[in-house]
C-alpha cells in the first residue's frame, strides 16, 4: 500500500477541514502547472534538438518553472486527504518525483550545452531569449504523458538492452576451462548463496574478459547470467554514447539505476575500449564525462554491500583501457584462441547437424591444421565446406533436390575451405595479448 493510501486509510476518522481543502486545491494547481510547463519544455527541447541551439535553450525557463511548481506541490499536500482522491494523489506524487528529477537533469544538460556552444550562436542576446510557445516549433507533437519525458526515454532505451535467458550454460561452451571455472567462482556461486560470500569472500564487482575476437566472450557472459539467474544488460558504446551534450552520462546513470532495481544484475559492456579508453589529447568532453560518470556509478555499487551488481566487460584491446577503469576490474580473465582439443570439439559440434563423412582421425587432423583460428573462424570454415557439395549441383537440380541428393561433406571439402578462410587474428596480435595476460591476468594461461 502506498504512503498516501496508508495515510488516507488511517485518517478517515479525521475531518477534512477547510484549510485542508484549500491546500489540496493548491496541490492540484501546482501539479497541473508543473505538468504543462514540463510538457511544453519537452516539446521545444525535442523539436529544436540538433537544429537550433538558441531555440532549444528557451526550454530552460520552462524546466525551471516545472521543477519549482512540482516542489511547491509537494509542500502544499495536506496531511489529511479525502479517501476518494487517494489514488489520484498517489499518481500525482509519483509524477512529481519524476518531474523534479527529469527537469533537473535537462536544466543541467542544457546549461552545459550553452557553455559548450560557440559564442556566435548566442551573440545576438546577452541573456536567454524569451519563452517560445510550443506552437511555433514545427514537428513538436504533444507527448502522451510523463512516459514521453527524456528520462523515461532513456529508461526505455536501457530496458531494451535486457537479454532474455538463453538457457545456455558454461558447460555448453567449448574450451577455455580455466576461464569458465573463474567465472563460476566469482559470479555464479555467490549468486546461489549470497550469505556465504561475505568479508574476504565477497565477490568482485568488476570482471574483464579479454582476448582475440570471435572466441565466445559474449556467450560466456550470457551463460553466466543464465546460470546465476541475473538480469542481463547487453551494453555497447552505441547504447551509451550520444552526440547530444549530457545524454551519454545520463544514460550511464540510468543504466546503473535500473540495474539496482532489477538486481541481481550483470551489466555486460562489449568492446569497452571503444567507450572507456585511456585519456588522450584528442578526447572530447562528452567521452570524458561519460568515463567519469561510469567511475562514479561503479564506485557506488562497490561501497554498497547490499547491491548485487556485477560489471562484466569484454575487449580485444585491454592495453588501450584507461588505468582508472582497469582498477575497477581486479579480475581479468584471458579468453585465448581455442586449443587443439577445443578445435576438435568445435568441428565435431559444427558438423553434427550436417551430413558428413568425417572420421574422428580426420577431425583430429583438421584440429591440428587450424592452430591460430578462433571459434568464429572455425564456424566460417565449416560453413564454406558445407557449401562444396551444393556447388556441384546445377541450379535446375537444386530446385528439386532433397537432402538425399546432396553428398556428404568430406575431408577435402574442409581442407579447401581452409585455403579460403584464413585466421582473423595475426600472430603478432595474439602474442601481444598473451604477454599482457602474463602481466595482468589473474588466472593461468595455457
Amino acid at each position: 500500500m502506498s504512503q498516501t493510501n496508508y495515510e488516507s486509510c488511517n485518517q478517515t476518522m479525521a475531518a477534512v477541514t477547510e484549510y485542508d481543502r484549500k491546500r489540496l486545491k493548491a496541490f492540484f494547481d501546482h501539479v497541473n502547472k508543473a505538468r504543462k510547463c514540463l510538457y511544453d519544455a519537452m516539446d521545444i527541447d525535442q523539436a529544436a534538438k540538433g537544429k537550433d541551439v538558441r531555440t532549444q535553450l528557451t526550454a530552460i525557463p520552462l524546466y525551471v518553472e516545472a521543477q519549482s511548481s512540482a516542489e511547491a506541490a509537494q509542500k502544499a499536500l495536506p496531511k489529511v486527504i479525502p479517501s476518494s482522491q487517494a489514488d489520484k494523489i498517489d499518481k500525482d506524487r509519483r509524477f512529481l518525483v519524476t518531474c523534479i528529477s527529469g527537469a533537473r537533469d535537462r536544466i543541467s544538460d542544457l546549461r552545459q550545452l550553452q557553455r559548450d556552444s560557440p559564442s556566435s550562436f548566442l551573440a545576438s542576446s546577452s541573456r536567454l531569449p524569451g519563452i517560445v510557445e510550443p506552437t511555433t516549433i514545427q514537428g513538436g507533437a504533444k507527448k502522451k504523458g510523463i512516459a514521453a519525458a527524456f528520462a523515461s526515454q532513456a529508461e526505455q532505451d536501457i530496458l531494451g538492452t535486457i537479454v532474455d535467458s538463453t538457457n545456455v550454460g558454461l558447460s555448453d561452451i567449448v574450451g577455455n576451462e580455466d576461464a569458465k571455472q573463474a567465472l563460476r567462482e566469482t559470479v555464479i556461486l555467490p549468486a546461489l548463496n549470497p550469505a556465504l560470500f561475505t568479508g574476504l569472500r565477497s565477490p568482485v564487482r568488476g570482471i574483464l574478459l579479454f582476448g582475440p575476437p570471435g572466441n565466445g566472450k559474449t556467450m560466456m557472459a550470457k551463460a553466466v547470467a543464465s546460470e546465476g539467474s541475473y538480469t542481463f544488460f547487453n551494453i555497447s558504446a552505441a547504447t551509451i554514447m550520444s552526440k547530444w551534450v549530457g545524454e551519454g552520462e545520463k544514460m550511464m546513470r540510468e543504466l546503473f539505476r535500473i540495474a539496482r532495481e532489477r538486481q541481481p544484475s550483470i551489466i555486460f559492456i562489449d568492446e569497452i575500449d571503444s567507450m572507456l579508453s585511456a585519456r588522450g589529447e584528442d578526447e572530447n568532453g562528452s567521452s570524458r564525462r561519460v568515463k567519469t560518470e561510469f567511475l562514479l556509478q561503479f564506485d557506488g555499487i562497490t561501497t554498497t554491500s547490499n547491491d548485487r551488481i556485477v560489471v562484466l566487460a569484454a575487449t580485444n584491446r585491454p592495453f588501450d583501457l584507461d588505468e582508472a577503469v582497469l582498477r575497477r576490474f581486479p579480475r581479468r580473465i584471458f579468453i585465448d584462441l581455442p586449443s587443439a582439443e577445443a578445435r576438435f570439439n568445435a568441428f565435431k559440434a559444427s558438423f553434427s547437424a550436417t551430413k558428413c563423412s568425417l572420421s574422428a582421425s580426420e577431425l583430429r587432423r583438421l584440429a591440428d591444421h587450424t592452430e591460430g583460428y578462433s571459434f568464429s573462424d572455425l564456424q566460417a570454415v565449416c560453413t564454406e565446406a558445407a557449401w562444396a557439395p551444393l556447388r556441384e549441383l546445377p541450379p535446375h537440380r537444386i530446385q528439386r533436390a532433397s537432402d538425399r541428393d546432396v553428398r556428404a561433406v568430406n575431408f577435402n571439402d574442409v581442407m579447401k575451405a581452409l585455403s579460403v578462410v584464413r585466421p582473423a587474428t595475426s600472430e603478432e596480435t595474439r602474442q601481444k595479448l598473451r604477454e599482457y595476460a602474463g602481466r595482468s591476468a589473474q588466472i593461468p594461461t595455457r
